[in-house]
């Protein structure tokens, strides 16, 4: 659905609230993000205390204001106003994430360094790559959750489904009739493990 400019203000609005409650949701949705789209990234964040993504709070309280020149900015927030996701600054910072993510998991062994590394990004980062790959990122969630989705609402097997499915498997041997009983099975496995990983909470689904 779209929303209107003031439902938009409201949202950055929350950003000065006295209780910081705005901020730390935003936090709470991009720590989520981040664990949903790049689960490796986020072990490394994990691993050096950063998982607050407390380095990001400069950039997403003035939605990236200090981190280019004027005319950039402008550039930034048409895109940020357009109705493809509420929090489509959050999927920014995703982005600028997975720019810089071989040097994070390989180099910074700290939060100080992390804080460091990422504030000192201002005016370095290339906006038009940064807003294509948040697109893709955006694009990629979608899909991603919309998997989660369907798994979530598939009706789960009867007990007579699934001792008919373990005779048919047990009769095929482990590799089955054609050769290929054992990778579905591996495949099937692997997909119900990648839904079991991750749940819809409500912060991602207020990204969608």
């Amino acid at each position: 659905p779209c929303m209107s400019n003031t439902a938009k203000l409201n949202i950055q609005e929350r950003n000065f609230l006295r209780d910081q409650s705005g901020m730390r949701l935003q936090l709470t949705t991009l720590d989520h993000l981040v664990q949903l789209l790049d689960p490796k990234l986020y072990l490394h964040l994990q691993s050096v205390d950063s998982t607050n993504f407390f380095f990001f709070f400069r950039m997403l309280l003035v939605w990236y204001k200090r981190e280019f020149e004027f005319p950039q900015v402008l550039r930034l927030w048409e895109g940020l106003w357009t109705d493809l996701s509420a929090n489509f600054h959050l999927f920014i910072a995703v982005a600028i994430l997975e720019k810089h993510r071989d040097v994070i998991m390989e180099h910074l062994k700290g939060f100080d360094e992390v804080l460091k590394y990422v504030n000192e990004l201002s005016n370095t980062i290339d906006l038009p790559s940064t807003l294509l790959r948040a697109e893709a990122l955006f694009r990629r969630f979608q899909r991603t959750v919309e998997a989660i989705d369907r798994k979530d609402h598939f009706p789960t097997p009867t007990l007579r489904q699934r001792k008919a499915v373990t005779a048919g498997s047990l009769d095929s041997g482990p590799q089955g009739h054609d050769g290929k009983t054992a990778a579905v099975a591996s495949s099937s496995s692997d997909a119900q493990g990648a839904g079991q990983a991750f749940s819809l909470t409500p912060e991602i689904t207020r990204a969608r």
